[in-house]
């Protein structure tokens, strides 16, 4: 065996013990630190969560966090990675380096696509649901009417893009060319329905970049119960959206034209302040959690995009019940002005969505 060889040989060697060694270092400093003994302000600021919201957090997904090895990645690490992630978008090389969560690259996404599953899967029905019963309806009416003055209102609708790496061409279900939004970048866009509160009620992220908010409003199954409902005699319910959605009688949008000073300019004023609610629950979950900011793209497939998505929105209601204040400013991402679809005449809908505007402000303004 000539020098040479012994000598690749010798640093293979040294390489593959020097990634042993680093093996055990990492192991070690996550066996030996504690991130619950950080102080409270830097926990915060590092996960997003309060430490009490993080073990609650904790205690909920461990159960479905089993592991057979004895080396394997503590439970509690699984989700906290998961937290730094979705809190600031920073991908596997960031976290990865962290003082409180030393694991390795592949560890941390493996972690992030499996916590954020089990929290759509697990938690999302209890903590995202549209309100169903007369006594939720009415607590959620009642708090958009003492809030802003508008009557009957069960939540503010709108879509938001989230931005995600192109899907490989070789992806028969997720076309990379669908996804490409009007703006020119490949993205989820996600229905948000939301209470006076911020609180998310609905939340729909099925659909590429390029399917327009009326389009995933007309497929919803949320559209489907409120429609149920009127057929059913309750035409004193709706939501409210901006001139992008066709006007129904359970989803109000603003006048296109309005004289100042007239009562249908008195109509669009009270849905604009009020249709606030949303543009704030959006900001207020892309503040929290960065992971979904413009500028930071998912670098996932979008079915796992979508299970990020979920998460966040779980996680940014779970926050606005513990009412856990938002340090970062609130994050209004530019926004272009909603582009009209042409209206769909079905069974009379717009027509009926006229007259119960009309209505609305006959009694109300």
């Amino acid at each position: 065996m000539d020098d040479e060889i012994m000598v690749m040989l010798y640093i293979l060697l040294e390489e593959d013990e020097a990634r042993n060694q680093m093996r055990l270092f990492r192991r070690g400093l996550r066996d030996t630190q504690n991130p619950f003994e950080t102080s409270d302000l830097y926990f915060k600021k590092t996960f997003r969560f309060s430490k009490e919201l993080a073990l609650m957090l904790i205690n909920q997904l461990t159960p479905h966090l089993y592991s057979v090895r004895s080396t394997a990645i503590p439970a509690y690490l699984k989700v906290l990675v998961t937290l730094h992630f979705l809190g600031h978008g920073v991908y596997q090389h960031g976290a990865g380096l962290s003082s409180v969560t030393s694991l390795s690259q592949p560890v941390i996404s493996r972690s992030i696509s499996i916590v954020c599953r089990l929290i759509s899967e697990h938690l999302m029905p209890e903590w995202i649901s549209f309100p169903i019963t007369n006594e939720k309806k009415t607590i959620i009416k009642q708090s958009f009417f003492d809030k802003f003055g508008f009557r009957g209102v069960l939540g503010c609708i709108d879509g938001t893009h989230v931005e995600i790496i192109a899907p490989p061409v070789t992806d028969l279900d997720h076309p990379p060319h669908v996804y490409i939004n009007r703006k020119g970048y490949h993205s989820i866009n996600v229905m948000l329905i939301c209470d006076s509160n911020c609180r998310i009620i609905a939340c729909d992220a099925r659909y590429p970049g390029s399917v327009h908010d009326a389009a995933i409003w007309r497929m919803s199954d949320v559209r489907n119960y409120c429609r149920g409902q009127y057929e059913n005699g309750d035409i004193t319910s709706h939501l409210i959206g901006d001139s992008g959605y066709g006007l129904e009688p359970w989803l109000f949008v603003p006048f296109a034209r309005v004289v100042p000073g007239s009562p249908e300019a008195m109509f669009n004023e009270l849905l604009t302040s009020t249709r606030n609610c949303i543009e704030r629950t959006n900001g207020i979950l892309k503040g929290r959690f960065r992971c979904l900011l413009r500028h930071r793209v998912l670098h996932y497939t979008p079915d796992k995009a979508a299970y990020i998505i979920y998460a966040s929105a779980v996680l940014h209601n779970i926050a606005v019940l513990a009412n856990l204040q938002i340090d970062d400013e609130v994050v209004f991402e530019e926004n272009d002005d909603p582009v009209r679809q042409p209206e769909i005449h079905e069974n009379n809908l717009l027509q009926l969505g006229r007259m119960a505007r009309t209505n609305y402000i006959r009694q109300n303004i």
